[in-house]
């Protein structure tokens, strides 16, 4: 009889201990076990990074726009705004007042120097701030150059250096337009991506799936459609000897097929096909090996 209670004791000890056996095997398992490679999991961040149209957002666009172009008498007219960014497209036609840059007074001479240019374009940027989609000092000065065939007009362009990698498909730019001496501005427009440090943290989530040489192995004989300088669409199909070569990562944005108030942002591979002398620039999705768009290019630097 006490040798029976015993095997019944001992059977339920077995049973009630064998999950917790489970869970420890398997523990030891995932610590020994190489980490899995593919495709985001479900239970991963999600991918694309999204940025969705806001009404707050196109609210502190018109906002700023007022504060730069309003006059007493009666209010500017409504600015043409980008899609989900809201982001400036182009100054109105006909405006009834000029929007100035602030002048700036560093030195004694009379002609603006070249420094007070730049002081002034940065005062206007921040002003501006919210209409740019973009602070002035998330901005990288590319250059300041005269407008050909227009005396007396210049134009500044920035590109947008928040990101880990450099932003393309058109995103990224702010140019600004003006003359001098009196600093009247003729023309303004960015493509920047609102809400960077957010979609920049998201972005820094996400993990590379595919590695330079499998992007560029992954073009042989695939067909490429883009749009040549003229706007004319092309096709030209990667023959496998033709010559890849990956330039570097990018972000690729994308406007949402399936929801026009969403830009969708890629980690891509920037992939340099055919001649370098006149390269065509393939866009290769890092994550999951989609093919984002194409573009004519110029020689590496």
């Amino acid at each position: 009889m006490a040798r029976t209670h015993l095997l019944r004791t001992t059977r339920r000890a077995a049973v009630a201990l064998a999950p917790l056996l489970a869970f420890v095997l398997a523990s030891c398992g995932a610590a020994t076990r190489p980490a899995e490679t593919g495709r985001p999991r479900a239970g991963g961040p999600p991918y694309p990074i999204v940025l969705a149209a806001s009404d707050e957002r196109r609210q502190g666009a018109l906002a700023a726009w007022s504060a730069i172009a309003g006059t007493q008498g009666a209010p500017a007219p409504p600015p043409e705004l980008r899609p989900v960014t809201a982001t400036l497209a182009a100054l109105p036609e006909n405006l009834a007042t000029r929007v100035r840059m602030p002048n700036v007074v560093i030195g004694e001479e009379e002609k603006l120097s070249e420094e007070e240019i730049r002081e002034s374009l940065r005062r206007f940027i921040s002003t501006a701030g919210p209409l740019l989609g973009v602070s002035a000092g998330d901005l990288s000065l590319v250059g300041v150059e005269e407008v050909a065939g227009a005396s007396g007009r210049m134009r500044a362009r920035y590109r947008q250096t928040r990101f880990a990698h450099p932003l393309r498909n058109g995103y990224g730019d702010v140019e600004v337009t003006f003359t001098v001496p009196d600093l009247v501005v003729t023309g303004l427009s960015s493509t920047a991506i609102p809400d960077s440090e957010r979609l920049r943290r998201s972005l820094a989530a996400v993990t590379q799936q595919l590695t330079a040489q499998t992007a560029a192995a992954s073009l042989a004989n695939r067909a490429v459609v883009y749009k040549d300088r003229a706007g004319a669409q092309q096709t030209h199909t990667v023959a496998a000897t033709e010559q890849v070569a990956a330039r570097q990562l990018v972000i690729f944005p994308v406007p949402s097929p399936a929801d026009p108030a969403r830009l969708e942002l890629h980690l891509a591979w920037e992939l340099s096909a055919g001649a370098e002398a006149a390269p065509l620039l393939v866009y290769v999705d890092a994550v999951t090996g989609e093919q984002l768009g194409a573009a004519e290019g110029t020689p590496a630097g």
